[in-house]
């Protein structure tokens, strides 16, 4: 139904959805970012939505912004209506503004008040971040009678969120004395200390002695925590003994008193101590950063007559479907904490410089040519050794963590192209198609030439006649270049199909 009063309306929509809301770590002012998508109106102009999780201006507000991007094409001023929602899975919307705005290259426009955070993460949690999962809406239409195409864009922010669940005995509690500290080390998977806790007490004589956990962050990762505290009874029976939250700053420590006091767990030492131990359950959940930013997937509309030839091309340049689950998250962190850890590692890839150890079942159920070596008598099932060196160890790296990971992090264009070749040799399909989507969506007038020589020798068809058709509509300049003068002398057969490919056509 939302989507068919989208193309209803002719106009183009992102729909973004951020996993784990409530463990955003942004302070005021500072803003999520969804990914940048483009419009062709009927130049390609750069936006992407800004959400502020602690406001612009007051901390109890959610902001909401659509900004231009400064590298974009198209008019220095364009005007469009738009909308700005927040809706829930099955598109029925929350809240709604709608604004018009003419937009310079490098500007925003929006509400700085969009959503207040007490209704948000409170009052109506249950409506607007169920599973916590806040999902945000833009809807654009231009204003001046041209044309914008139809698409529906669904776009995924994924905060990764690290559980710890322990147990801490604290011995001799009766004797400890207001100077004494207790402390734990909570640490990662990979042994990586993530937390430091030290117990003390504060108070007594007149007053009550309050129980005191100082929370040290000991990794920069950590950005954001939530803690759960409970007092296991004697019966097995937990006492709910307060729940804490706090932005992480690393090196700086921050203090909160426990509900129950010593003097109430002394008062009662048959519930609460066994043998002058208190048992304090410590329920984390701690915010590392993103576990996953991308495009999800892309619906196209239909066409209005107007729509020009060079829209639909634009589109079928950008058209991918990256699809990811939420169950996925939990173990692209456990497989990504196999890899930083190293443990149980059974085979090597080693390059002319390095040796990378890794899983000989990730290997094989990622790529079928990995397979065949290890389930055959070569030489790699022997000794667990993988020669690839005639690749560079940043490939080989990028490799290893797309495999265990399906993560492409940093990637540039000479990386997708040396991806792009490691992924042939390996046959893995999957970074194959990224590398050629990256390329596609990267293609300019300065690297045409060489893609198109990489498409053709690669056998990638789709690769190949989007690069054409990109060098045919840019010719007057890439004809006339350096790279299009030697591309003509290596492939002259290259070159003279390239520039017919028109009159074949016709």
């Amino acid at each position: 139904m939302a989507n068919q009063e989208i193309n209803e309306k002719n106009c183009y929509s992102v729909t973004w959805i951020i996993n784990h809301f409530s463990y955003c770590w942004q302070k005021k002012d500072e803003a999520i970012a969804s990914p940048i998508f483009s419009i062709y109106i009927p130049e390609e102009t750069k936006w992407k939505l800004l959400l502020f999780p602690r406001g612009t201006v007051y901390e109890n507000n959610i902001a909401f912004f659509l900004y231009r991007e400064q590298d974009c094409d198209g008019a220095e001023n364009i005007e469009i209506e738009y909308d700005l929602e927040s809706v829930i899975a099955d598109g029925f919307i929350l809240k709604n503004r709608e604004i018009k705005h003419i937009f310079c290259k490098d500007s925003l426009w929006g509400y700085p008040s969009f959503l207040n955070r007490e209704i948000v993460l409170k009052k109506s949690r249950m409506k607007y971040l169920p599973q916590d999962n806040l999902t945000i809406r833009c809807t654009i239409k231009r204003l001046d009678g041209k044309p914008v195409e139809i698409r529906q864009i669904y776009a995924r922010t994924m905060i990764n969120v690290e559980r710890k669940s322990l147990l801490w005995s604290i011995q001799e509690f009766s004797n400890l004395t207001p100077n004494e500290k207790k402390q734990l080390i909570i640490k990662s998977a990979s042994k990586e200390e993530l937390i430091k806790i030290d117990l003390f007490l504060s108070g007594g004589q007149c007053f009550e002695e309050k129980i005191n956990l100082n929370i040290y962050p000991a990794s920069k990762c950590i950005k954001f925590f939530a803690l759960q505290t409970c007092l296991l009874k004697s019966d097995k029976i937990t006492v709910d003994s307060g729940k804490y939250e706090n932005l992480c700053e690393y090196g700086k420590s921050s203090t909160f008193p426990l509900t129950i006091s010593r003097n109430k767990i002394m008062e009662r030492g048959d519930l609460y101590l066994s043998n002058d131990v208190l048992f304090l359950k410590l329920e984390f959940a701690i915010s590392t950063g993103f576990a996953f930013e991308g495009v999800t997937k892309i619906d196209f509309g239909t066409l209005s007559d107007e729509a020009t030839k060079e829209v639909v091309e634009n589109w079928q340049k950008r058209s991918v479907e990256e699809t990811i689950t939420e169950n996925s998250v939990d173990l692209i962190t456990d497989l990504m904490s196999l890899y930083k850890d190293q443990s149980l590692c059974d085979a090597k890839l080693q390059t002319k410089t390095d040796v990378f150890p890794a899983h000989i079942s990730i290997l094989s159920a990622r790529s079928p040519v990995f397979r065949a070596m290890f389930s055959t008598d070569m030489k790699e099932k022997m000794n667990g050794l993988v020669d690839v060196s005639d690749f560079d160890d940043k490939t080989v790296r990028q490799l290893l963590l797309f495999l265990y990971t399906n993560k492409l992090e940093e990637l540039k264009w000479d990386d997708a192209l040396h991806l792009y070749q490691i992924a042939d040799k390996y046959e893995i399909i999957s970074l194959k198609r990224r590398c050629s989507l990256f390329l596609k969506n990267s293609l300019n007038i300065q690297n045409s030439c060489k893609t198109l020589i990489f498409s053709d020798l690669l056998q990638d068809e789709d690769l190949k006649n989007i690069t054409q058709v990109f060098i045919l509509k840019n010719a007057k300049a890439i004809f006339k270049s350096e790279e299009w003068k030697l591309l003509a002398d290596v492939n002259s057969k290259l070159a003279l199909e390239t520039a017919l490919r028109n009159w074949d056509e016709e």
